[in-house]
């Protein structure tokens, strides 16, 4: 009975450690419907991932996923997740798609700007499939769906030619002043 008892308990660590692993962040507010959402599909067996949640400064503490609130860095948790589910925050989404994982994206309208995260999220969809975007908590279900047949390709970082523009933009200015004075001493 002993024996059967941990093996018992082995085997269902074992599996407990070969499933995947999905991590959500809210970063350091709050966003309670997100975190809810993810309890309830958990509840449900929707979710058959260990799921981990960041919850915030948010009051709602799950009862069907491991969670915590805050931790000096989440990078670990990015590193193990087979699938990370985000609020918007710029920030922490480019951390997330220069890691090169599978990522939803879902704005957080009860921050300050309610379209900051939207308008931000959609460009980021329409510029890029390495992240799906989730326009409201009531359809993160149906996201999780279409992630298991979405093909996420690894983020890009568009290249940067602020340096270049601004050099350019000097140059010609310079240019144009030297042609002023030379006319001003005709």
């Amino acid at each position: 009975m002993i024996i059967e008892t941990v093996m018992k308990k082995a085997v269902k660590t074992i599996l407990e450690k070969t499933k995947r692993t999905m991590f959500v962040t809210v970063g350091n507010g709050t966003f309670d419907p997100l975190v809810k959402e993810i309890d309830r599909l958990k509840q449900e067996g929707k979710i058959r991932e260990n799921v981990i949640i960041q919850i915030g400064n948010g009051t709602y503490q799950p009862k069907n996923c491991k969670w915590f609130t805050f931790a000096p860095e989440l990078q670990k948790y990015y590193q193990q997740a087979d699938l990370i589910i985000s609020h918007g925050g710029p920030g922490t989404v480019f951390e997330i798609l220069r890691m090169g994982k599978k990522l939803i994206a879902v704005p957080n309208r009860d921050r300050t700007d309610p379209q900051h995260q939207v308008e931000y999220l959609q460009a980021m969809a329409k510029e890029t499939s390495a992240l799906l975007y989730c326009d409201d908590v009531s359809q993160l279900s149906s996201t999780l769906e279409k992630a298991k047949t979405h093909r996420f390709e690894r983020y890009t970082q568009p290249s940067c030619t602020m340096a270049e523009e601004v050099i350019t933009f000097l140059e010609k200015d310079r240019i144009e002043k030297k042609i002023e004075r030379e006319e001003i001493k005709r």
